[in-house]
């Protein structure tokens, strides 16, 4: 079953939104999983995408946001693949260091069943 996964930051230095969007832009082109240590599809799993979509945008300015500055929506085929993502994933583990210094707080993570 598709998994949406909505990943709500509070960037400290709102300079820092654009390079962030720019990292989830290279892990929306690059995205791989590996399926053994001696195969790697770009994009592709069993035939099928890894990630079905990704993108990342800077809310409308509302009070309601909560201080939360970037957004991000990813579409997966499967929970399997978010605890790829999560665990694995070396794009995303490279997004992570990145973050570190430029987040406020651990992110508000929500993962939707379609």
């Amino acid at each position: 079953m598709p998994v949406q996964r909505i990943t709500c930051f509070r960037i400290t230095d709102e300079n820092d939104i654009q390079s962030m969007i720019d990292q989830y832009d290279v892990i929306r082109e690059t995205n791989q999983k590996r399926l053994s240590t001696n195969h790697v599809l770009s994009r592709v799993k069993d035939g099928k995408p890894y990630i079905l979509s990704l993108s990342s945008h800077k809310p409308v300015s509302d009070p309601r946001n909560s201080g939360f500055n970037l957004i991000s929506t990813t579409k997966f085929a499967s929970m399997d693949d978010v605890k790829y993502y999560d665990e694995s994933c070396e794009a995303h583990q490279k997004l992570k260091d990145f973050a570190k210094g430029k987040v406020g707080g651990p992110p508000m993570v929500l993962h939707l069943e379609e």
